[in-house]
């Protein structure tokens, strides 16, 4: 135990791995509610059942294999409204 505060103590951040995980786990409800098992899953994405297993586990996964899984339960529109076109001003274009 740190005989210690850090501002990280009192404003907790998620680390990348706490965001990959609730992902993981995002994408678990979603398997979950299409009645799915991992298997079925696997099978309906394309996508080997040890990535899968292990993306719920550890929340590691390309964005290929990300994407595959998302259209197989229906929710790949979520992915493609991630990283939406942004609108330019004409300062932007200047700059």
């Amino acid at each position: 135990m740190k005989p210690y505060l850090e501002l990280s103590d009192i404003f907790h951040e998620k680390s990348l791995n706490e965001k990959m995980l609730e992902l993981a786990s995002r994408l678990k409800a979603y398997r979950k509610k299409a009645g799915l098992t991992q298997l079925q899953l696997a099978d309906r994405s394309s996508v080997p059942y040890g990535t899968v297993k292990r993306f719920e586990r550890t929340g590691k996964i390309s964005l290929e294999s990300l994407w595959m899984l998302s259209e197989a339960i229906g929710c790949d529109d979520q992915l493609e409204d991630l990283f939406s076109v942004p609108l330019l001003t004409a300062d932007d274009l200047r700059g």
